[in-house]
């Protein structure tokens, strides 16, 4: 049984994004989108978004920026947002910081929904580094199934 206490929200990486590796997401490689999260069939509130950091961020030119955007619909960039549910400078921080965004909290995200973590800025220069790995915390809303725009109930085989 879902309740209302709040939960973490897995990351699920691209397999196709820039560079992660076992300590999360090299943050001296190309930008783009790295990671997804999503509402599977139920209704969620969002309470924050961030990242661990898992190695030193260093940087003479750049440190890590990173966002969360909601995606209206899921595998479509049409209406994305723009780190609307949370941005994250990752500037000065240290392996073992979690540094979050309050930003979003109350939004919905519904089946159908997803957000994608992307990073818009690199850590450059001559001492570029930095590793994170990315979580949102959410909160169950209770909802019926029916009652959520983007759920359908299959078919029965005969």
């Amino acid at each position: 049984m879902l309740s209302n206490q709040i939960m973490e929200l897995p990351a699920l990486y691209l397999d196709d994004g820039p560079d992660t590796e076992a300590n999360g997401i090299d943050a001296d490689q190309s930008v783009g989108d790295f990671a997804f999260f999503f509402a599977a069939g139920v209704a969620l509130e969002v309470l924050a978004a961030g990242v661990l950091v898992t190695e030193d961020f260093g940087g003479d030119t750049s440190e890590g920026e990173f966002k969360f955007d909601k995606r209206p619909t899921a595998g479509s960039d049409t209406d994305r947002g723009d780190g609307d549910i949370g941005t994250i400078n990752c500037a000065g921080t240290k392996a073992g910081q979690v540094i979050y965004d309050e930003s979003a909290v109350g939004q919905e995200l519904v089946p159908g929904n997803e957000v994608m973590f992307e990073m818009t800025q690199r850590s450059d220069g001559s001492n570029s580094a930095g590793h994170v790995r990315p979580f949102m915390l959410v909160r169950y809303k209770p909802e019926l199934p029916d009652n959520l725009g983007n759920m359908e109930k299959t078919a029965e085989l005969s």
